[in-house]
């Protein structure tokens, strides 16, 4: 029997303190389609998820992208295959274009294909007639399931920017991003600031540093983080 395969990609947990006050959200023009894996189609499964986390600019370019979890990898291959390929047309806010870090839900299902139910049966065939969801291996961790604290190796003092007004008083700048399984900063977001120039200057700082590779169970990797850059006041 041909298999049809079906896909659906859903928006969802917005990261930026833009996206809550933008005017018209991220658009994704599906320029070609995701298929179920060729791979898979001999298997059991049916169905199964990955997520990945993209970084789209200003001009709608996808600058960064990093998954976050799948059930099986074939379906995070495709997911990254098609990903790459799309168009996307930046949110705007205030009528301006401006950069978005969001996270993409691919669901994969293969339809109309006949499965023979034996007396020995796959874990996931079983789990999945039992309404169960196939196992999400999950690739980003919370900072305590690491085997070790994360810490940068070479941390780099942000330039203090000489603009009329920025050293009057104590400044912060908070940045959420993630280290990769390699220690590398990817996709930060500044989530607060008292000061865009001293944004910036975080943000540059932050891409130069390098982290220990995060393992969990002596397995890479990846982890979210959040990072407090403080400026102090000039005397």
């Amino acid at each position: 029997m041909k298999h049809r395969p079906c896909f659906s990609v859903v928006l969802f947990a917005a990261l930026t303190a833009a996206l809550s006050a933008q005017t018209t959200p991220l658009r994704i023009e599906q320029t070609v389609e995701a298929r179920f894996p060729h791979a898979l189609s001999l298997t059991p499964l049916t169905s199964g998820m990955a997520r990945v986390v993209v970084n789209i600019d200003a001009d709608g370019k996808l600058v960064d992208w990093l998954v976050t979890g799948y059930t099986h990898k074939a379906f995070a291959d495709e997911a990254v295959s098609v990903l790459k390929q799309w168009r996307y047309v930046a949110p705007t806010e205030g009528g301006q274009p401006v950069g978005v870090r969001t996270e993409l839900r691919f669901e994969f299902e293969a339809t109309g294909r006949v499965i023979s139910l034996l007396a020995i049966e796959t874990p996931d065939v079983l789990l999945k007639q039992m309404g169960i969801e196939p196992h999400m291996t999950t690739r980003v961790c919370n900072l305590q399931e690491l085997d070790r604290p994360i810490a940068p190796v070479n941390p780099v003092t942000p330039a203090y920017p000489r603009s009329p007004g920025a050293a009057a008083t104590t400044r912060s700048v908070l940045v959420d991003f993630y280290v990769d399984e390699t220690g590398q900063p990817r996709m930060p977001v500044v989530v607060s600031s008292t000061h865009d120039v001293l944004a910036q200057a975080a943000v540059g700082a932050l891409n130069r540093w390098r982290f220990n590779a995060p393992t969990r169970a002596g397995r890479p990797v990846s982890v979210r983080v959040r990072q407090e850059f403080i400026f102090p006041a000039s005397s």
